[in-house]
C-alpha cells in the first residue's frame, strides 16, 4: 500500500490553526436554518454575539496582560497563533465582531452569507496558499485566493438552492467577498469580508 507524502509542517499547521475558523460555519448556518430554539430573532441573536464578544476580548486581554495567563494559553494554542495576534486581538475574536455587526446590520439571509464567506473564503484561502501558493500579488497568492473563492461560490451555491438569496446577489457576494480577501486592505479580513460583501449584496438585495 502506498503511503502519502506527509504534510509540511507549516501546511498542517494552518490546517490546524483554520480548523477552528471553518468551525464557524456552524453559526451562518443556524442562522438561515433554524436549527435551534433560541436564539430566534434579531434581538436574541445580538444578545448572544455581544456577550459572545465581550468573553473573547476579555480572554484577550488576559491573555495579552496577565502572564500567567498568557502561559497558560500559549501551552494549548502557541503554535496557533500568528505573528500579528501576539500582541492585538486574534482572529476569531474579530470573526465574532463581524457576525454582531453583520446580524445588526443586514437582513439575515445577507448576515449569513456575509458570514458564512468569511469563514469559507478566509479559512480555504489560507489553506490552499500555504499548501499551493507560489504566485503572489499584495503578499498574498493567487492559488490561495483561488481556493478561497471555490469556497464562496460553494456557499453561494448552498444559498441559492436552499431559497435564501437570488442567485446574482449570493454570486456578488461572493466575488466582492474574496476580492477584499485578496486586496491590502488595511482592515481585518474578518471585518472587511463581512462588511464589504456584505453592504454589496444589500445595495441589490430584495426578499425572495
Amino acid at each position: 500500500m502506498i503511503k502519502p507524502p506527509p504534510l509540511d509542517p507549516q501546511v498542517r499547521r494552518e490546517i490546524q490553526r483554520k480548523a477552528i475558523h471553518l468551525s464557524f460555519i456552524v453559526l451562518p448556518l443556524t442562522l438561515v436554518r433554524g436549527f435551534l430554539p433560541w436564539p430566534r430573532t434579531r434581538g436574541q441573536w445580538t444578545l448572544v454575539l455581544a456577550i459572545a464578544v465581550l468573553v473573547a476580548i476579555a480572554l484577550d486581554l488576559a491573555r495579552l496582560h496577565e502572564r500567567r495567563f498568557r502561559k497558560f494559553f500559549g501551552r494549548f494554542f502557541g503554535e496557533l497563533i500568528r505573528h500579528h495576534e501576539q500582541s492585538g486581538l486574534l482572529g476569531s475574536t474579530y470573526l465574532l465582531l463581524a457576525a454582531l455587526l453583520a446580524v445588526g446590520l443586514f437582513p439575515r439571509p445577507i448576515a449569513a452569507a456575509a458570514i458564512g464567506y468569511t469563514v469559507l473564503g478566509d479559512g480555504l484561502a489560507a489553506i490552499f496558499g500555504r499548501a499551493y501558493g507560489g504566485t503572489r500579488y499584495f503578499g498574498k497568492s493567487l492559488e490561495g485566493s483561488l481556493g478561497g473563492l471555490l469556497g464562496c461560490l460553494a456557499w453561494a451555491a448552498y444559498l441559492v438552492a436552499t431559497g435564501q438569496l437570488a442567485a446574482p446577489i449570493a454570486i456578488t457576494g461572493a466575488l466582492v467577498a474574496s476580492l477584499v480577501e485578496f486586496l491590502p486592505i488595511p482592515l481585518d479580513d474578518n471585518l472587511g469580508i463581512t462588511l464589504f460583501s456584505g453592504y454589496a449584496m444589500r445595495l441589490l438585495w430584495l426578499p425572495i
